[in-house]
C-alpha cells in the first residue's frame, strides 16, 4: 500500500505560518520549554521527527529546521577546556505554535556515541553559587552555530520540509536555550533546580544538587547500552586477536593472546599522532579522505562516571522497533552483472559473508558461482567504525556467528604445527593486526596510496595479495576500508568518493547498513520523482542465504505487490522532496524471524524512581507516536515494536507487533542480568502499557542485558519456556 504525503503546497503553507500562525502568536516569543532532547543513531532520525511534527502542528503547518552543518555535540569530561567533539548530521528541531513553546530536537550521530552521551555525567562545584557541588551535572552537550547554517532550507527529514530559516526568530530563541551548557546554567547564585524535562521530583533546595541535572534525555540507539558500553571497553582493550606476518607472507598467522578478538587496542599506540589511554583511545578515521574521526571514550551505566566523577541516573530502555541490516553491492564492475534484467550476483551465503568481512577471503571468484570458475577480482570491504550500531550488529549477527568454522591458517614458518580452525566467534571485522606491535611511528611506516593501506601497521583492516591470487579487475588488490557514519558507508561502497586526491578507489566493492528509504537513497544515481529512481541504480542489495530482508519473496519480484523497484533494487522514495508516495515494505522476514541480521531499535531514558524521578511523559510520548507515525506515513523504516496504541501525556498503551525476539545474555565483563521482558506479561501481549522500568527488575516488554547477536526465537517459546522452567530462555546465541 502506498501512503500519500506531504505536498508542495502544504509545506509552504506551513512555512507561512510558522511566522504568523493560525495563533496569531509567534512561536517561542515569551519563551523555550524542552520536552524531548535526543542524542544518536541515524536509524530513527525520520521516525522521531515525524513523530514530533505528529505533537506539534498545527492543522498541516509545523515548524521544522534542520541541518547538516553546525551543530555539534561535545564531552567536556577528558579536556574541559577543548572538549571532544562529534558532529550531528543531521541536527533537526521542531516546535509547536504556543508563545511559550515546546520543542523536540535531535542531534544524529552514532548509537554509541549516543550512549555515551547520556551516560556522561560529573561531579561540579559552582564557585558563582558559594562553591556549592552538584553531583550529577550532564557533561555532554550540544552546540549550534547559526553562521554554519545555510542561508535557505536544506530538508535533512525525509518526508518533511523545513518551514524556516536560521534567521528565524522561533528557531534562535531556541539555539540560545539549547546552546547554555549545564555547568554555564548552575554555575550562578541562587538554587537551580534541574530541567523539567529531566524528570526529577525533588523540590528541596539541598535536593538540587543531587538531582540529575541533564542535557539529553534520550540515547537513540539500534543496540542495547549493554552493548554499546561492551563495544567501548572491547574498544579500549589491548589487542588480543590474531596477527599476520608484518613481511606481507600469506597464510602466517599467529594469535595474540586469546586469539578471541575481545581486545581492539585502541588504548595503544597509534599511527604516531596518538598515544592511547584507558579512558580516552586513539581516534577512528575514514578511508575515504573526508576527515572524519570517530571518539572512543569509556563510559558506565551505573555508579559513577569513570571520568568525570558524577553520580549516573538509573536508566531504562523502550522498544521502537525492528530494523533489518542490509548486504549490498556497486554495480560498478562484476558483482553487478545482469543478465536478462536480473542481477547475476544476487545471494550470499552466510557462511561466506562471514570470511568477506573477517578477511579470510577477498576476491570475487569466492562469491560467484559461475560456471568458469576462477579466482575472479579482487573485493574492496567496506566497513563501519567498530563503536556503531551498525557495526555490532552485523558483527554478532553475520560475522563473529557460532555457525561453521574459518580457514585453517598455519603457524608461523619453522614450528611444524598449524593452528586448528577457529569458530566465526573468534573472527570479526578487526581482524589480523596487534596495533600494539606495529605502532607505525612518524607515519611513514604507514603509507597510503590512493586510499589503500601499503603496510601492516596500527590498520586492523590491513590485507595482503603477495601473488596476485585476484588478478582481475582495475585494483589487484584485496582490501578492507573504513567508513566513519551510515552516510559514508552506502556512498563509499558504491563509489562516491572514487575520485580526489587520496581517496580509496573501488570497483568490486560491498557493504551494508540498517535499512531506511533515506540511508539508500544514494544507490540511484538521480534525485526526484516520487517512488520511482529517475535514473539507473549504481547499486544493489543482496538476500542472505537465500532469505529476503524487505519483502517476502527473494529480490521481492515475485511478492502479491511486487518491488516497484526491481529484483533486488532498494525501494526507492524521494526522502529529500515534499510530494511523497513511499512504498510500504512488508518485513516478511523480520516478523518471521528467518532473516538472520537485525536489531531492536530503542531509547535509552531515565528510569523511574519512587519520589525521585519519573520517565518524562514527552519521551513516551514521541516513543508512541515514532511507531504510529512510521505504520502510517509509508516510510517504512522499521517494524513498529506495538500496535494499536492509544493514550496520550505519557501514558499509552498497545499490543504487541513482533512476535520474534533476539536472546538476552550477560555480555563478557559485563554486569547486568539479563530480562528477555516477557515474564511480567503472563502470557498476555495486548493493552500492554508503554512505560519505563527498572534494569534490575523485570517489566512487561522492557528487557535489559546484551542481545546483540542473541538467538532469534518466538516470544511464544519463550512464554512456553517460563512455563516449564519458571524462567525466560537465556543466553542463546546466533
Amino acid at each position: 500500500m502506498k501512503k500519500k504525503m506531504l505536498v508542495v503546497a502544504l509545506a509552504l503553507t506551513a512555512s507561512i505560518l510558522a511566522t504568523t500562525n493560525v495563533f496569531g502568536q509567534t512561536p517561542c516569543s515569551s519563551g523555550v520549554t524542552i520536552q524531548f532532547n535526543a542524542v544518536g543513531s541515524s536509524a530513527q532520525a525520520n521516525s522521531f521527527a515525524q513523530a514530533a511534527r505528529a505533537l506539534t502542528e498545527s492543522g498541516t503547518s509545523y515548524n521544522l529546521l534542520s541541518t547538516s552543518k553546525g551543530a555539534k555535540v561535545f564531552d567536556k569530561r577528558t579536556n574541559p577546556t577543548n572538549p571532544i567533539s562529534d558532529s550531528a548530521n543531521p541536527f533537526w528541531v521542531i516546535w509547536d505554535f504556543n508563545a511559550n513553546c515546546n520543542v523536540y530536537a535531535y542531534w544524529t550521530i552514532d548509537s554509541g556515541a549516543g550512549v555515551k552521551d547520556f551516560f556522561a555525567y560529573e561531579k561540579f562545584t559552582a564557585s558563582a553559587n558559594s562553591n556549592k557541588v552538584y553531583t550529577a551535572l550532564a557533561a555532554a552537550y550540544g552546540n549550534i552555530t547559526t553562521s554554519s547554517i545555510n542561508s535557505g532550507t536544506e530538508n535533512q527529514v525525509g518526508g518533511l520540509a523545513d518551514t524556516v530559516g536560521p534567521t528565524d526568530p522561533g528557531f534562535l530563541a531556541i539555539v540560545a536555550k539549547l546552546n547554555v551548557t549545564p555547568e554555564t546554567r548552575v554555575n550562578v547564585a541562587g538554587n537551580q533546580p534541574s530541567p523539567a524535562y529531566c524528570g526529577n521530583l525533588t523540590t528541596t533546595t539541598t535536593g538540587y544538587l543531587t538531582q540529575w541535572q541533564c542535557y539529553f534525555n534520550v540515547g537513540a540507539t539500534d543496540i542495547r547500552p549493554e552493548d554499546a558500553l561492551y563495544a567501548t571497553t572491547r574498544g579500549l582493550t589491548s589487542y588480543n586477536g590474531y596477527d599476520i606476518a608484518a613481511s606481507g607472507t600469506e597464510n602466517v598467522v599467529t594469535k595474540v593472546g586469546t586469539g578471541q578478538l575481545t581486545g581492539l587496542g585502541y588504548n595503544t599506540a597509534g599511527n604516531g599522532t596518538c598515544t592511547g589511554a584507558a579512558t580516552v583511545g586513539c581516534p577512528i578515521t575514514d578511508s575515504f579522505n573526508q576527515a572524519k574521526t570517530f571518539n572512543v571514550v569509556k563510559f558506565a551505566l551505573s555508579g559513577t562516571d569513570p571520568i568525570g566523577g558524577g553520580t549516573l541516573p538509573a536508566y531504562t530502555t523502550v522498544s521502537t522497533g525492528a530494523e533489518p541490516v542490509l548486504v549490498f553491492a556497486h554495480n560498478g564492475s562484476v558483482l553487478g552483472t545482469t543478465s536478462g534484467g536480473t542481477y547475476i550476483y544476487n545471494d550470499i551465503n552466510k557462511q561466506i559473508l562471514s570470511q568477506i568481512f573477517s578477511g579470510w577471503t577477498h576476491c570475487t571468484g569466492d562469491l560467484l558461482t559461475t560456471s568458469a570458475p576462477g579466482p575472479g577480482s579482487p573485493i574492496q570491504v567496506v566497513e563501519r567504525e567498530p563503536l556503531s550500531g551498525t557495526y555490532n550488529t552485523f558483527e554478532f549477527t553475520a560475522v563473529r556467528t557460532l555457525a561453521g568454522s574459518s580457514n585453517p591458517f598455519f603457524a608461523p614458518t619453522g614450528t611444524g604445527t598449524s593452528l586448528p580452525p577457529e569458530s566465526n566467534a573468534y573472527t570479526g571485522q578487526e581482524q589480523f593486526n596487534d596495533p600494539a606491535k606495529y605502532p607505525g611511528g612518524n607515519g611513514s611506516a604507514c603509507p597510503l596510496t590512493g586510499g589503500y593501506p601499503q603496510a601492516n601497521c596500527f590498520n586492523p583492516l590491513f590485507l595482503v595479495n603477495p601473488n596476485n591470487e585476484c588478478p582481475g579487475g582495475t585494483n589487484n588488490l584485496p582490501v578492507r576500508l573504513r567508513a566513519i557514519g551510515t552516510g559514508e558507508e552506502v556512498k563509499a561502497t558504491i563509489g562516491t568518493y572514487n575520485t580526489g586526491a587520496g581517496n580509496a578507489t573501488v570497483d568490486n566493492s560491498i557493504g551494508y547498513a540498517f535499512w531506511g528509504y533515506g540511508n539508500f537513497q544514494p544507490l540511484c544515481n538521480a534525485t526526484g520523482g516520487g517512488d520511482t529512481c529517475p535514473g539507473s541504480y549504481i547499486g544493489h542489495y543482496l538476500t542472505v542465504d537465500a532469505v529476503d530482508p524487505l519483502f517476502t519473496t527473494e529480490g521481492g519480484a515475485l511478492d502479491s505487490t511486487p518491488n516497484p523497484a526491481g529484483a533486488y533494487n532498494p525501494p526507492y522514495c524521494n526522502v529529500t522532496g515534499t510530494n511523497q508516495n513511499c512504498f510500504s515494505i512488508p518485513f516478511t522476514h523480520i516478523k518471521d524471524g528467518k532473516y538472520p541480521l537485525w536489531s531492536l531499535l530503542r531509547i535509552v531514558t531515565f528510569a523511574p524512581v519512587t519520589a525521585k524521578v519519573k520517565t518524562w511523559p514527552a519521551v513516551l510520548d514521541m516513543v508512541a507516536q515514532e511507531q504510529i507515525q512510521t505504520a502510517s506515513d509509508g516510510l517504512s523504516d522499521f517494524v513498529p515494536f506495538l500496535t494499536n496504541l492509544s493514550g496520550g501525556s505519557g501514558v499509552w498503551t498497545g499490543d504487541l507487533n513482533l512476535f520474534v525476539y533476539r536472546s538476552h545474555f550477560k555480555q563478557t565483563g559485563g554486569t547486568v542480568t539479563p530480562a528477555n521482558g516477557h515474564k511480567a506479561c503472563g502470557g498476555v501481549f495486548t493493552g500492554i502499557s508503554l512505560q519505563g522500568g527498572s534494569h534490575t527488575s523485570s517489566t512487561c516488554l522492557v528487557d535489559f542485558g546484551s542481545d546483540v547477536g542473541g538467538s532469534v526465537l518466538t516470544v511464544q517459546s519463550d512464554v512456553d519456556w517460563i512455563s516449564d522452567w519458571s524462567t525466560e530462555e537465556f543466553g542463546d546465541h546466533q
